[in-house]
C-alpha cells in the first residue's frame, strides 16, 4: 500500500474544516439577529447577577460557580486521556486496518493517510482541552469577583450596575468557552467516520451541523427559555 493521500481524503478533510468553522462564522453573525440558546442564556445568566445583588447570603451562588468548574474540570480532565489514548493509536495502522475491515464501505488506509487522520483527532481534543481550560479560569475569575460584589443596600449603584456587567460577561464568556469545546467532541465523532471512509466522513461533518443547528436554533429546551421582550 503506498504512504500517499489520496484527493478525496483531501477533499474530504477540507469539508471538515468548512463545515466546523463555516458554521462558526456563521453563529457569531446570526446569533445577533435570532434568538439562539446561547442568547437566551447570556440573558439568564445576566438575571442570575442581577438577583445576587438582592441578597446578602452568596453561599448558593458560590456553590453553582463551583459546580460549573468542576464540570468544565471533568470534561479537561477526561480530553487528557483522550488526547493520551490518540496518540497511542499512531503505531497501530495495520490493527486499525484489520479491525475495520468488515466493515461496509470501508477504504484501506496508507501509513500516512492514517497519521494523518491520527494527527487531525489529536488537534481536535488539544482544541477542545484549551477550550474547557480558559472556561475554568473564567469562572474562577468568576468566583472571585463574587467576593466583591456589593451588598443590597448599594445595588443602585454605578458601581453595582459594573459588577453586574462585568460578572454576566465573564460568566457568558466562560459558557462560550465550554460550549466550543464540547462542539470540538461532536465534530471529533464526526472525524472518527473518516477511519472508514471519507465520503462517510463528509456526511458525518454535515449531520453534526444539522444536530448543533436545529439544538441551538428550533431546540424545545430553546422554547422554554425563550423571553418574549429580548
Amino acid at each position: 500500500m503506498q504512504n500517499t493521500v489520496e484527493y478525496i481524503d483531501t477533499l474530504a478533510l477540507l469539508w471538515f474544516l468548512a463545515c466546523w468553522w463555516g458554521y462558526l462564522l456563521y453563529t457569531a453573525k446570526i446569533n445577533k439577529t435570532k434568538q439562539c440558546l446561547r442568547c437566551m442564556m447570556d440573558h439568564w445568566r445576566h438575571s442570575w447577577w442581577q438577583g445576587v445583588l438582592e441578597r446578602e447570603n452568596r453561599i448558593m451562588d458560590s456553590q453553582v460557580i463551583n459546580g460549573l468548574v468542576r464540570k468544565e474540570t471533568f470534561f479537561a480532565s477526561t480530553t487528557i486521556l483522550i488526547l493520551a489514548s490518540s496518540i497511542a493509536l499512531m503505531g497501530l495502522r495495520d490493527e486499525a486496518n484489520q479491525l475495520l475491515a468488515d466493515i461496509p464501505f470501508f477504504k484501506p488506509m496508507s501509513i500516512t493517510d492514517y497519521e494523518i487522520k491520527v494527527i487531525v483527532l489529536v488537534l481536535i481534543f488539544v482544541y477542545a482541552f484549551f477550550k474547557f481550560s480558559w472556561s475554568i479560569r473564567q469562572h474562577s475569575y468568576s468566583a472571585i469577583l463574587l467576593g466583591s460584589f456589593p451588598m443590597p443596600e448599594q445595588k443602585d449603584t454605578q458601581y453595582a450596575r459594573q459588577q453586574v456587567k462585568r460578572l454576566a460577561g465573564l460568566s457568558n464568556l466562560g459558557a462560550k468557552n465550554f460550549n466550543d469545546g464540547l462542539r470540538a467532541y461532536y465534530f471529533a465523532l464526526a472525524e472518527l467516520s473518516w477511519f472508514i471512509n471519507p465520503v462517510l466522513f463528509m456526511l458525518a461533518s454535515v449531520w453534526v451541523v444539522l444536530i448543533l443547528y436545529r439544538r441551538e436554533y428550533h431546540s424545545r429546551t430553546l422554547r422554554l427559555l425563550e423571553v418574549e421582550d429580548i
